[in-house]
């Protein structure tokens, strides 16, 4: 089979960029503001300053980190045929995370999105066949901030069937998160089996690490959720102007990340990840960019030079605030070009403004353009039977193909757009002259009308409102 694939930085690159890594973790250091994720540091043999929150790493750790961590991890659902495993063999689409508005689906502004419009639009996302699991699409406003990642991530599994990917802030949400996952799958050992939820874990860049997230990590890795460590430099603002050198910032803090967690619990599921950025100079806003492109590329080669999962940020990102051209463009040329590497999950599907709009109608366009990538990334068999020269000679000068026994059996292999519009002109005008859009806006109705996931037992759900009440009353009202 002859397939498409992008591999671009040489053995020596990659090499070089793992060894600077290595030097700035000995040399320069990390900002860790949790004593407990320094005690784990000092405890495994780093240097550290309490007084300054600071750690030097040695290469030692790094290699010892590297060697604990699995090199596959299996991502399950509350629907056991939703389960995939991240072996660096295929990618799996993940809806994009936590934008703080979505676009209206009926009147098509930009507002703050509710828990509804998160429900919402996980329902979409269970239907759509090429998303395969979901970080919350919206960001629940209308709950008190000490529990929003909890009614977050309850929304989201309540509303879809497949692996849920969020956010923790703090070692006690992260408690309570466990404990509504656990009462899904029947307990935490079942649920040390069965992952039904990972968590995204951000890094502040450059080399800083939050309390709350850090400690939150920590917790996780021990009742084996698997961790997405997730930096995002920016080159020229939170990393070096220079690609490579914001590719050793990204790389440096998640190798820093990988000590800690496999150091607090050793062979912690850890994912790989990047969310490296490209800025306008002028203004400073993020902005789309083969920079970016091309950044996110090579880090993902890292990942499979040390042979970890991974996911890539933004890959179905677009900067437009609207579903329009540059929309389409933007997106379709990264989804294609990231799908070529092979991440095990490309994230950023349904989104606009750099993820910070989530629109509905995006993220049926964005399941249509993956359905073409996919194939594009098939590539093709050369062979006798493909090669058809019986058939050719058969039909000869002239001749039509269609009748041919051979054409029938393989007509089916050419792919068929499911959305976009193929017609004529004329068919296409008395089908009433639709844009990509208003299609995708009439298919995000008949979805939302007709999909119904399966429900979470009533006895799960009482357990787990319970939950919910003993989270709010010690974290909104005690807190």
């Amino acid at each position: 089979m002859s397939k498409p694939e992008i591999s671009f930085l040489s053995r020596n690159e990659i090499e070089a960029i793992h060894k600077a890594s290595l030097q700035v973790l000995e040399s320069t250091g990390i900002k860790v503001m949790s004593d407990k994720a320094l005690d784990v540091l000092k405890g495994a043999g780093a240097k550290v300053d309490y007084e300054k929150n600071h750690a030097t790493i040695p290469q030692s750790l790094v290699e010892e980190a590297l060697r604990r961590a699995p090199k596959t991890i299996k991502y399950c659902a509350r629907n056991p045929k939703y389960d995939f495993v991240l072996n660096k063999q295929e990618t799996h689409f993940c809806a994009t995370g936590g934008p703080p508005f979505i676009m209206d689906e009926e009147t098509g502004e930009r507002r703050y999105s509710t828990s509804e419009d998160l429900a919402r639009c996980s329902v979409i996302a269970d239907y759509l066949d090429h998303v395969d699991l979901i970080w919350p699409l919206g960001a629940g406003g209308d709950v008190p901030a000490p529990i929003r990642y909890i009614v977050d991530m309850y929304t989201g599994l309540r509303n879809s069937e497949k692996h849920f990917e969020g956010d923790s802030t703090s070692a006690k949400e992260a408690q309570y998160q466990i404990e509504i996952a656990a009462a899904i799958v029947g307990g935490r050992e079942e649920l040390r089996k069965r992952p039904i939820f990972s968590m995204v874990i951000c890094i502040i860049s450059p080399l800083r690490y939050d309390k709350g997230m850090t400690e939150a990590s920590i917790e996780l890795g021990k009742a084996g959720i698997p961790v997405v460590i997730f930096p995002m430099p920016a080159a020229g603002e939170t990393g070096p102007a220079t690609l490579a050198g914001t590719m050793v910032v990204n790389n440096a803090e998640f190798l820093g990340g990988l000590v800690m967690q496999e150091f607090a619990s050793s062979g912690a599921p850890v994912v790989y990840a990047a969310g490296v950025g490209t800025v306008d100079f002028r203004t400073g806003s993020g902005i789309s960019s083969p920079g970016g492109s091309l950044m996110h590329l090579g880090l993902n080669q890292l990942a499979h030079y040390y042979n970890l999962p991974s996911e890539i940020g933004i890959t179905g990102g677009t900067v437009s605030k609207l579903l329009d051209t540059q929309a389409g463009y933007e997106k379709a040329r990264t989804i294609i070009t990231h799908l070529l590497t092979t991440p095990d999950i490309a994230l950023g599907l349904g989104g606009l403004e750099r993820a910070r709009i989530i629109s509905p109608e995006a993220l049926v366009i964005d399941n249509e353009i993956i359905d073409y990538a996919l194939r594009f990334a098939q590539g093709f068999e050369v062979n006798d039977e493909t090669l058809a020269v019986d058939v050719i000679h058969k039909v000869g000068p002239g001749g039509i193909f269609l009748g041919e026994k051979h054409t029938l059996k393989h007509f089916r292999e050419r792919w068929m757009s499911r959305l976009s519009d193929i017609d004529s002109f004329e068919t296409w005008e008395k089908k009433g002259s639709k844009s990509i859009d208003k299609m995708a806006h009439e298919k995000v109705k008949e979805i939302l009308a007709t999909h119904k996931p399966e429900p979470i037992p009533e006895d799960v759900e009482k357990e787990i409102s319970g939950i919910l009440q003993r989270a709010e009353a010690e974290l909104v009202h005690k807190g």
